[in-house]
């Protein structure tokens, strides 16, 4: 638990020369980001989107300067593709979204093209973290950090139930409770892309975690879900925990962090328990930025060396704040 989340090397671009590039940008999370940019910065920022569909399919194309439709992060022509966005939009920041974007831009931070990108990804060994639960639980414990038991099926042990998941997933898709009638009967074949945990008890909590690894300093807000709509949290109870903002600042330094994660905690036995990790901000974010947590200004501030006081309050003890979501509608032309 020791590989740093690297940052790409100064560039000699002027200060206020700012072009970010948002990958993903159909995704709740890529809406909240750039929601939070053009609020914050305004005309004073680029933004560039891209997603596989078209711009009058994706909302945050209403926010952006320039818009790219590309093929899937998992296509072997993304990469190209990619190369020659960089060169047409010279982007000052490369915000990858998707597991398998942030393991490419991994490797892309490792490489000469991060002297003048500043390319927000892990090493390329931590980017694997996101991409494999079973790889994550033994990375949280190696480090410290209470985590989900998490197997593979064939090394189960007890009568369960128990809480599966594929091991490369995202949200709540393919998951379900498995038990041992269940799981005798299952085809091996699907069975090889699963991983088993712990049953754990609620809250279902996610932490909106920033942290400046450089200044060893950060924040981090705890949504607990409300209510939940088709995977997506619509009613939330935002709060600090004490616990948890250790927990988060452990996870912090470990990566070597320098901007806005999320994790999800559970209860497993008499604490919390991490049950997922993303390298990156939720759709959800958007709700803590709305109680006054501007995590995702922070986020983005921080890579470009700017302050990141003001972006939170002192405190929030002066009670829970509740944060509930509505749909908005958007007229798009094609």
């Amino acid at each position: 638990m020791t590989a740093p989340w690297e940052k790409s090397a100064v560039s000699t671009r002027p200060e206020d020369d700012r072009t970010v590039l948002i990958g993903a940008a159909g995704t709740g999370t890529s809406f909240a980001i750039a929601t939070r940019l053009r609020g914050t910065w305004g005309a004073d920022v680029r933004i560039v989107g891209m997603d596989i569909n078209p711009p009058e399919l994706v909302t945050t194309s209403l926010l952006c300067d320039t818009f790219h439709q590309v093929p899937r992060a998992d296509d072997p022509s993304f990469a190209r593709i990619l190369e020659g966005i960089f060169k047409t939009e010279t982007p000052t920041t490369y915000l990858p979204i998707l597991n398998d974007e942030i393991a490419l831009a991994s490797r892309l931070a490792s490489s000469d093209r991060a002297r003048v990108i500043d390319i927000v990804a892990p090493a390329p060994e931590l980017a694997e973290l996101s991409r494999d639960k079973l790889l994550l639980a033994g990375w949280l414990a190696e480090g410290g950090v209470s985590a989900a038991k998490t197997c593979l099926p064939e090394n189960r042990t007890g009568p369960g139930p128990w809480f599966m998941k594929p091991r490369n997933g995202v949200g709540s898709h393919g998951t379900r409770l498995a038990d041992t009638v269940f799981l005798r009967a299952a085809n091996p074949e699907e069975l090889e892309a699963m991983v088993l945990q712990e049953v754990c008890t609620p809250p279902e909590v996610t932490v909106d975690s920033f942290f400046d690894a450089a200044a060893g300093r950060g924040r981090a807000l705890c949504r607990e879900r409300l209510e939940t709509k088709a995977g997506v949290c619509t009613k939330a109870r935002v709060f600090e925990n004490p616990e948890l903002s250790d927990m988060a600042m452990r996870i912090g330094t470990a990566l070597g962090q320098r901007g806005t994660i999320c994790f999800q905690v559970m209860r497993a036995g008499a604490g919390w328990a991490v049950t997922d990790l993303n390298l990156r901000p939720g759709a959800g974010t958007a709700m803590t930025c709305a109680a006054g947590f501007d995590v995702l200004s922070a986020f983005v501030a921080c890579r470009w060396g700017l302050p990141t006081d003001d972006y939170f309050p002192e405190s929030s003890s002066d009670g829970d704040i509740i944060v509930t979501r509505q749909y908005a509608e958007f007229v798009m032309r094609a």
